[in-house]
Parts: structure tokens; sequence; C-alpha cells
């Protein structure tokens, strides 16, 4: 009996071995994530009487891949970027101006996008799936640990896409990712507001000097606009219309908005009009989209696709 006992364990274990080593060769390929070719070049942003101009363009992240969604930290000696380096997700990096060095700053399985930073420079906040049913905001620290769900007391399952965090206020504008609509979230009160439907996929953005958000509204009229929003008395009030098929923006510490439209870079202040103040075809570079410009307004990133056929 004993030896017919250990023969049948034996048979098992042939069986689960034979079953592991199938499952282990079978498993499914990682998924490979279908993201744009693109870098993040860095220019000197120089103040020229009512307009300003670039200098000292050059591509930072020269690589095949996808480099995109640059953000300046408070210092503005970095900035940080999401970055696919592993093929089946995306992480955060920072890029150090100075050196040009490139830390990595988030290790994980899921996909990290849209990363900002506190302003002690310590604490990471992302658009991550997490744990959570529903694309969201996460917080960390600079080692990526230390994960917090940061609308975990909202219970807030709406899916995030893009994202303006006040940390002085502790109120957060986002995009909903499949309702193109916006909230105002107040993570004092753990309340969340809805502010307006028909709203573009572009970042909010909070205005130099005030508390005031800003975000991209198509209209019934089918015209697309940069509006003001009052997170205190929830008034809206319409800037300047974007002449153009690009709606990534970036506002500069005197108050002006740049974005690029096809090749050119455009700036705007208040009372006046777009102007061009730069072709970025100077530069090599093609369909610019994403600018973001440093806290002291010197320096200015931009998300291209590096034109090597004219090289």
């Amino acid at each position: 009996m004993k030896n017919v006992i250990q023969t049948s364990l034996f048979l098992i274990a042939i069986v689960l071995n034979a079953v592991s080593a199938f499952a282990v060769q079978n498993d499914p390929p990682k998924q490979v994530l279908e993201l744009p070719e693109c870098d993040i070049y860095l220019f000197d942003l120089v103040a020229a009487g009512e307009l300003s101009s670039l200098e000292n363009g050059r591509n930072v992240t020269k690589r095949s891949g996808y480099d995109n969604q640059p953000w300046f930290t408070p210092s503005g000696k970095t900035f940080l970027f999401t970055a696919n380096y592993q093929p089946d997700r995306t992480d955060v990096f920072e890029f150090e101006l100075a050196s040009g060095e490139i830390r990595q700053l988030t290790d994980s399985p899921d996909q990290e996008y849209s990363p900002q930073v506190s302003e002690d420079n310590q604490t990471l906040s992302f658009v991550t799936d997490g744990k959570t049913a529903n694309q969201s905001i996460w917080s960390s620290d600079r080692e990526g640990k230390n994960l917090n769900w940061v609308l975990k007391n909202l219970g807030e399952r709406e899916p995030v896409g893009y994202y303006a965090w006040n940390r002085s206020t502790e109120q957060i504008l986002f995009w909903s990712r499949y309702g193109f609509s916006l909230q105002l979230v107040d993570l004092q009160s753990d309340t969340a507001r809805y502010v307006t439907g028909d709203a573009i996929p572009v970042s909010p953005q909070i205005i130099p000097g005030t508390i005031n958000f800003s975000f991209v509204h198509r209209q019934g009229n089918g015209e697309v606009w940069i509006k003001e929003l009052n997170p205190k008395t929830f008034a809206i009030r319409p800037l300047v219309m974007i002449e153009g098929a690009n709606h990534h923006y970036a506002w500069t510490p005197d108050g002006s908005i740049l974005m690029a439209q096809g090749t050119k870079l455009e700036q705007w202040k208040p009372g006046s009009k777009w102007h061009s103040i730069a072709d970025f075809a100077e530069y090599k570079m093609q369909s610019p989209t994403r600018v973001a410009v440093s806290p002291n307004g010197k320096k200015l990133a931009v998300v291209a696709v590096d034109d090597k056929s004219s090289r």
C-alpha cells in the first residue's frame, strides 16, 4: 500500500510539473503599447520686448520610443516625463537640465502618465490604472513607493485622463477620459462638482498668480476656446479662441500662453492676439504638440518628432 501511495504521489508530481512547464511556455506575450514615437526638446525661452523668442534648442531624450508629458519641478532644475523604456508599460522619469542625466522614478507593472510633484518636490502624482477599476490619480514618494489613491475618500470612479492639482487649495480639476467632461475635486471637503461637458482632452492648468484653473472647451458653434474657471464661484470666463488643430498649451509666469500650431510656436497675451514667435522646422522638428514652461519662465520643453529624413 505504501508503494502504491508513493507511486501515485510521484505521478501527481510529474503531472503538476508538466502542467506548470506548459503554462510557463504558453503564457501570453506581454502587450506592446501602441504609443507614438516622440521626443522632448529643450529651449531657452528669452524675453524680447512684448514677445518671446527661442534659443539653443536641442533634443534631450533622443531615442526610439515614447517620451512625452514634460512637467517642470518647482525648482526648474529638472522636469518629469513619461516614457516607455519597456515596451509593455510607461513609467515616470526625471531629466536634470544641468547634467542631462535621466533618472527612473517609478517602476511598476502599471502604466503611469501625467506626472507632477508637490511644492516640496517630495510627493509624486500621476494617472494610472493602479489597483482601482478605473484609471485614476495616484501619489507616491520619489522612489515610487507608499502608493496612495488620491481620490479614495470620494469613492471617485470617474476615469481620469488629465488633471491639474493646486496644492495650496487642495483642489483638482480633472478631465474625464470617456466622459469628455470636467470635474472639480476638493480634497479638504472630499467633494466633487461637475463643471462642464464638451471638454477637449488636454491637461487643465493653474493660471499663474491665481487659484483659478484654465481648460479647453469646444463650444456649441464648434469653436475651441481656452477658458478660465474660478473654483470659489464656479464662474467660467472665455479667454482666447484656439486657431489651429493642436490644443495643448502652457502658461508663462507673466500670464502669456504658448502653444504649437503646425511648425510654429504661437504666443498670446491678454488683450492681444496670437503671434508666431518661432519656427520649429529650423530645429528639424515635426508635429510639435505639448509644451511646458519652467517656473522661472526661462526654459521651454516641447514634445515633437525628430525629422531624421532632413539630416
